[in-house]
């Protein structure tokens, strides 16, 4: 989850095992693109 104020951002973009390494890069990505 992200945290901006009292505004919070769950982020529900998951696969299976065969896809985590590329789930966690997308994540981090939308994370950071959010903080912009």
């Amino acid at each position: 989850f992200q945290q901006r104020g009292p505004a919070i951002a769950l982020l529900l973009c998951a696969g299976d095992k065969s896809t985590q390494d590329a789930d966690i890069r997308r994540a981090i990505q939308i994370a950071k693109d959010w903080k912009r």
